[in-house]
């Protein structure tokens, strides 16, 4: 088994997969950029293999994943999710009023920050558990009322089809074709958008898609599936995996618009050729769940997240 120094390491790693630069990276965890090259050299070392390419100026400049690093920043993305819920699982056990809230990875991203979640606590005089799973995960968490309130994404399922949720659509957005901004493939190169009729364009491509747990995976499967060879497809678990690999340009992924919104790593080209769904935000309130999660009833969870986060992304939502 894999010895890893630290989990510091793994952060930092991160960090620069997603980044994709060791600048960036140490600006955004604190440190200096010699710190964080170390970590990566430290965890090269340890796992004996070589997870980014240095591209030199003239060919692109910045970092890309090496074959390896593709494989190490999948499973780092899931140990340090997993850390992360741990801290939060272990927080609200020691904390009697802690609203938990539910958001896909994708609209987490683009509402949530510190400040946020400080004027949500605020607004609720309570404290806030953001538990951010793939939308198909957070249904089943909501048909069990496991969740105070929050956003969660659909292409058919309304919320509100199950007992005791009340929810609004609040967001609707197109579909995209994502690649690389800075290394955009070939076959993509002049193009105002991307054809599914056009068979040509799929032959020289790699596609990234999420697993099951995200409504991306349910929504543009069916469609990349039927067109290419599954040696084609990239599987991952995590959102910022997903935009890590299309941003290195090892692939390119069909995406929600949201998800492109301030990130200048990727660009986007509108779908033609096919009929694909909307990605449909809803947000939603569980009105059998008091603060603490039991059975009680209460209102006003839903209404508050709308007010202080949830209408960032209505106005900023394409239809």
């Amino acid at each position: 088994m894999a010895s890893i120094e630290n989990i510091r390491d793994l952060e930092l790693f991160q960090l620069v997969a997603e980044l994709g630069s060791f600048t960036d990276a140490a600006a955004a965890a604190g440190v200096s950029q010699p710190t964080v090259s170390l970590a990566v050299k430290r965890l090269e070392s340890r796992l004996g293999a070589t997870l980014l390419q240095r591209q030199r100026f003239g060919a692109g400049g910045g970092l890309s994943l090496t074959a390896e690093g593709l494989i190490v920043v999948r499973h780092t993305a899931a140990i340090l999710g997993e850390l992360d819920a741990l801290a939060d699982d272990l927080d609200a056990a020691h904390t009697p009023d802690v609203y938990t809230v539910g958001l896909p990875p994708i609209i987490s991203a683009y509402l949530l920050g510190d400040a946020s979640i400080t004027m949500l606590a605020d607004r609720l005089h309570g404290r806030i558990s953001v538990q951010s799973v793939g939308s198909t995960r957070l249904m089943e968490q909501i048909e069990r009322h496991d969740v105070d309130f929050g956003a969660v994404a659909t292409i058919d399922d309304r919320p509100d089809d199950i007992g005791g949720i009340q929810s609004f659509k609040i967001a609707s957005f197109p579909f995209e074709l994502v690649h690389s901004a800075g290394n955009p493939p070939e076959a993509l190169k002049g193009r105002h958008d991307f054809d599914f009729a056009d068979e040509t364009l799929f032959h020289d491509l790699r596609f990234v898609t999420l697993g099951g747990d995200f409504v991306h995976s349910k929504a543009v499967a069916e469609f990349l599936r039927s067109r290419i060879d599954v040696t084609q497809i990239i599987e991952v678990a995590d959102v910022n995996t997903m935009k890590a690999i299309i941003a290195s340009g090892l692939a390119v992924g069909l995406m929600a618009s949201v998800a492109v919104r301030n990130d200048d790593r990727l660009a986007a080209l509108p779908v033609a050729g096919v009929d694909l769904p909307t990605f449909d935000v809803y947000v939603f309130n569980d009105e059998t769940r008091d603060p603490a999660g039991q059975a009680g009833g209460r209102a006003g969870g839903a209404q508050a997240f709308l007010d202080v986060i949830g209408r960032n992304l209505a106005n900023g939502a394409d239809d």
